[in-house]
């Protein structure tokens, strides 16, 4: 990777197989007869019944002739995939959709008593194999462009952060200390200026700011990219190699539609952004910005970034309505009401 910029694709990439990985050992560790349902979030969309993948383990083979190891090998995991909607109300996964499937390996099932299916069933020790069927059905059936949006399905607990300015709203973060009843601003660390003499210290400054604003979510790659989730999209974080600046990416676009219209659309976004910087390469639209970290202060850092998560999420909508694939379009006309009155 060249020292003065990252690589989206490959960060996207990367967190795709962690994603694998971490799914394969879950797979394999659940007990025989669970269910488990991994849901499918449409970004940007509230959907209060999304589509999902649901996966069965079966019970080993109980003949006392096998031993343990090889009643383990008879254990089997089947994984379906759901359009989404109630048990006894399920929409149906659309017939491009189904195409999609069947080319990524699944076996599509066509019952006329019934809704069409795509299912598998493979051993438990081909859990890999499984997972990774499961990420690419996530990002090129589905429309997901980072793992990090499938970590509430993981981990309840932990929430999306909004990384707002502080406010006094209940829940809007920090509110402003009473004066003369806490201590001074100086006390507080996110005011403290931090010298920055070289890139693994901004790394490190970078990664304990997005660590309390994400409650620790935030994950870094091997090339030190940290991956930001938003409402609709991913933003990419990393400090420069070379220069003193942390650089923002955002994959707004990945597939553009309608080329003329991108090109007006970043014309207009670029007149109007006070955050960002749009680029339209004749594919894709990308949007970047920079933070000077020579001296770093975590509280404007954090403000930075609050505004550019708020002007993406702000844009995205209206932009992918307008240049997107209709991949793009299929996924949320369901959800959005805006889409089908176009």
């Amino acid at each position: 990777m060249p020292e003065f910029e990252f690589d989206v694709d490959a960060s996207i990439a990367a967190g795709w197989e962690r994603f694998a990985v971490r799914l394969a050992g879950f797979l394999r560790d659940l007990v025989p007869g669970a269910t488990f349902d991994l849901t499918v979030p449409v970004l940007g969309v509230q959907s209060s019944q999304p589509p999902f993948i649901r996966f069965t383990t079966s019970e080993p083979d109980s003949d006392a002739t096998h031993t343990a190891v090889l009643q383990e090998r008879t254990r089997h995991i089947e994984a379906e995939v759901s359009g989404g909607g109630a048990e006894d109300h399920p929409i149906p996964l659309r017939s491009s959709q189904l195409d999609q499937l069947a080319g990524l390996g699944w076996e599509v099932t066509h019952d006329p008593a019934a809704a069409t299916r795509a299912r598998i069933r493979l051993p438990a020790f081909e859990a890999p194999h499984l997972s990774h069927l499961v990420a690419g059905t996530m990002e090129r059936v589905f429309g997901i462009p980072h793992p990090v949006f499938l970590h509430d399905v993981v981990d309840i607990e932990h929430t999306t952060a909004d990384p707002r300015p502080p406010s006094d709203e209940p829940g809007g973060g920090p509110s402003t200390p009473p004066a003369g009843n806490s201590p001074s601003l100086a006390d507080d660390p996110d005011f403290h200026p931090v010298t920055i003499t070289d890139p693994d210290q901004a790394t490190q400054v970078l990664s304990t700011a997005l660590s309390e604003v994400y409650n620790d979510r935030v994950e870094v790659d091997d090339h030190d990219v940290f991956t930001v989730p938003t409402a609709c999209v991913v933003v990419f974080v990393r400090a420069h190699r070379s220069m003193p600046l942390i650089v923002f990416r955002s994959p707004l676009v990945p597939v553009v539609e309608d080329a003329a219209a991108a090109e007006t659309e970043v014309a207009i976004l670029n007149r109007d952004s006070l955050w960002c910087r749009y680029v339209f390469d004749g594919k894709a639209i990308v949007a970047e910005s920079e933070f000077v970290d020579r001296v770093f202060v975590p509280v404007n850092f954090k403000i930075k970034l609050a505004e550019i998560v708020a002007e993406l999420d702000d844009v995205y909508p209206d932009l992918a309505r307008r240049v997107a694939s209709s991949q793009w379009r299929d996924l949320h006309s369901a959800d959005d009401p805006k889409i089908d009155d176009q």
